[in-house]
Order: C-alpha cells, then sequence, then structure tokens
C-alpha cells in the first residue's frame, strides 16, 4: 500500500471521526468510522481477547455485542483465532462451521449472523493487542491490506503510550512546542478535540513510521493537512 493510499485512508478515518457525535468516546467513533470504510453490518473492538484482562471497547450494535459475548463465554471463534495467531480469520457461520462449530450452532438463532471478519490490531512489532470484528448478512469480506492497515491504526490512536513518544516531554522544548502546535492545527481543521487530534497524529505516524514529531513538522509546515484537500497531500 503507498504512502498515498495510507493518508487517503487516514483522511476518511479523521473525517468520519470528526462528523461524528463529539459527546461519543473516541474507540466507539473509531469503531463506526472502520465499519463505515470497510463496509458490513456492525463491528466490535476488543482488547486483550482471549486474556483476564479482556474488555471490549466498542460494539455498534446489539448483533455485535452478542456475537463478541459467545466468543468469550464458548472460547472459540474468529475472534479469539486472530488474537493467538495475529492473522485475519473469517468465519462463514452459515455455510461452514470450521474449528467453531459450538459458535456455529449458536449463531444460527441469531438473525445476520452469517460472516465473522475478524482482524488482529497489532499497532507494533510486540504482538497483538485486541481484534476489529465486523459481522455481516453477506458474504463479500474487507480486503486484508487496507483492513489490517486500518486496525492497527486504530490502535495507534488507542493506545496512548507509544514507545518514541514516552521522553516526548523531557525532550527538546522546540520538538514539545510543535507537537502542540501541530495538534491545534488539526482541532481547527476537523473541529475535533485535542486528544482526538493527537490520537489521529499518533495513527498518521504509525502508517509512515515515522516519529510524531515528524508529523507534527509537516502539519506546521503545511505539507500534510486533514483537510478537504489533504487527499491530494503527501507526507
Amino acid at each position: 500500500m503507498s504512502d498515498l493510499d495510507r493518508t487517503t485512508l487516514l483522511v476518511r478515518l479523521a473525517r468520519l471521526i470528526a462528523d461524528d457525535d463529539a459527546d461519543r468516546p473516541l474507540e466507539s467513533r473509531l469503531c463506526h468510522a472502520y465499519l463505515a470504510i470497510l463496509g458490513g453490518d456492525g463491528a466490535a473492538i476488543t482488547l486483550s481477547y482471549t486474556n483476564t484482562d479482556r474488555v471490549t471497547l466498542c460494539t455498534t450494535d446489539d448483533l455485535a455485542a452478542r456475537l463478541e459475548d459467545l466468543q468469550e463465554v464458548l472460547g472459540e471463534g474468529p475472534g479469539p483465532t486472530a488474537f493467538r495467531t495475529g492473522a485475519i480469520t473469517v468465519a462463514d457461520l452459515r455455510t461452514d462451521p470450521g474449528p467453531w462449530p459450538l459458535l456455529a450452532d449458536a449463531a444460527r438463532s441469531l438473525p445476520g449472523a452469517a460472516v465473522l471478519h475478524a482482524v488482529p490490531i497489532r499497532p507494533w512489532d510486540d504482538g497483538v493487542i485486541g481484534v476489529l470484528t465486523i459481522h455481516q448478512d453477506g458474504t463479500d469480506v474487507p480486503a486484508d491490506e487496507p483492513a489490517q492497515f486500518l486496525a492497527n491504526a486504530i490502535g495507534v490512536a488507542l493506545v496512548k503510550d507509544r514507545p518514541d513518544e514516552s521522553t516526548l516531554d523531557d525532550g527538546p522544548w522546540a520538538a514539545r512546542s510543535e507537537v502542540h502546535q501541530a495538534t491545534g492545527m488539526v482541532v481547527a481543521q476537523l473541529r475535533v478535540r485535542p486528544d482526538d487530534a493527537i490520537a489521529l497524529l499518533r495513527a498518521h505516524a504509525f502508517s509512515h513510521d515515522v516519529s510524531l514529531s515528524a508529523v507534527a513538522h509537516e502539519i506546521t509546515s503545511r505539507r500534510l493537512k486533514f483537510s478537504d484537500d489533504a487527499e491530494s497531500e503527501t507526507s
């Protein structure tokens, strides 16, 4: 995937977050934005999928919530498999139960529970932190590359302690100042809260494998924008 493709996806993500209800938590807006970009009927974000500290941050609808609950109770499904293997996992619960017969049997009573598309969230190289799941009544699943890229970028936006940011507050004053300035510019461009703006900066830094301060410099020098003409910009 090219830098321009990544930037375009992040711009769409930013616009959808900005257009959503500002009172809704960021994780919920990210989940709804993911669903809007990739298509499907519902989505969920669950962290630490098979661990004792498992937590579902967002479900877009009742069916998504029910499917997450079933996978936790039964201990099987594409979500747990994606978390354990780090690979995108797809289940067609109507035609092929695969290695998840209990889930397929339970899902038969749920209208619309046809296909589950589970994408591991792995923002950095130290493992999978959760799973982003889409359910849909049809069989056309999202393409793997954009699905994985967006899941990883959302992971970066959700996790506030990226390793290369841990010393940012102790770094050069100019670098800290530029990050704050860039955050303010994104707030003005999208009319989002500062926490949302810095989350988008983190996601962009991740997607282009650069530091947060480098992204901030691109924004303050007006080479990168998240406003209407951003799709024509590259970093």
